[in-house]
C-alpha cells in the first residue's frame, strides 16, 4: 500500500532512511560520520518535516512494517525529487519503481509538468533504475551531501508523457 505519509510514520521513515543510507554512501562519506553523525542529522532532519507543503512525502508499508518512502520538495518548479529509498534487503523487488511513480502521479496531479532528481555517479545501480523508469538524464551536477562536495547527475521526469510517467 502506498499512501501520504502523516507524523506518525516519522520514525519508521527516520530508521530506514539511516539504514538506507547506511548501506548506500558508505563510500562517499566519512565512516566517523556514518557512525556518529548520521543518526543525529537524521533525527533532525525528519523532526523537522512536517509532511505537508511546500514537501509531499509518500510512504510504502506491507500490512506491518515501512518497505520504503518518496519525498518531494514542491517550493520549486520543477519540484525536486528529494529522497526515494527503499529498505535495503527489499531492492529489487519492485516497491521503488511503484513509490517513483505513485510519485510522479502525485506532482502531475499538483499542476507539475517535469520533475527532477540527483543521483550519485557513484550509484550507477540507482542511475540505471531511474533511467529505466522514464528519467532522462540531462548531465553532470555538483552536489553537496553532509557538507561535503560529491558528483551527480541530474536526471529529469517530462510528467507529461507516458515514457516520463515510467
Amino acid at each position: 500500500m502506498i499512501r501520504r505519509a502523516t507524523p506518525a510514520d516519522r520514525q519508521a521513515i527516520r530508521d530506514l532512511h539511516l539504514a538506507s543510507w547506511r548501506d548506500s554512501y558508505g563510500a562517499e562519506l566519512p565512516a566517523d560520520y556514518m557512525a556518529d553523525g548520521l543518526a543525529r542529522d537524521m533525527d533532525a532532519k525528519w523532526a523537522a518535516r512536517s509532511f505537508d507543503r511546500p514537501e509531499l512525502t509518500l510512504v510504502a508499508y506491507t500490512d506491518t512494517e515501512l518497505t520504503g518512502f518518496a519525498c518531494a520538495i514542491l517550493d520549486r518548479d520543477p519540484p525536486l525529487i528529494d529522497n526515494l529509498h527503499i529498505r535495503p534487503e527489499l531492492r529489487g523487488g519492485g516497491t521503488g519503481g511503484k513509490l517513483l511513480l505513485a510519485m510522479k502521479v502525485a506532482l502531475r496531479q499538483a499542476g507539475f509538468d517535469r520533475a527532477y532528481l540527483t543521483v550519485l555517479e557513484s550509484n550507477p545501480r540507482a542511475r540505471a533504475f531511474y533511467l529505466s523508469h522514464g528519467g532522462i538524464d540531462e548531465g553532470p551536477v555538483e552536489d553537496v551531501m553532509v557538507g561535503r562536495r560529491v558528483r551527480a547527475r541530474r536526471i529529469g521526469f517530462d510528467l507529461q508523457t507516458r515514457d516520463g510517467m515510467g
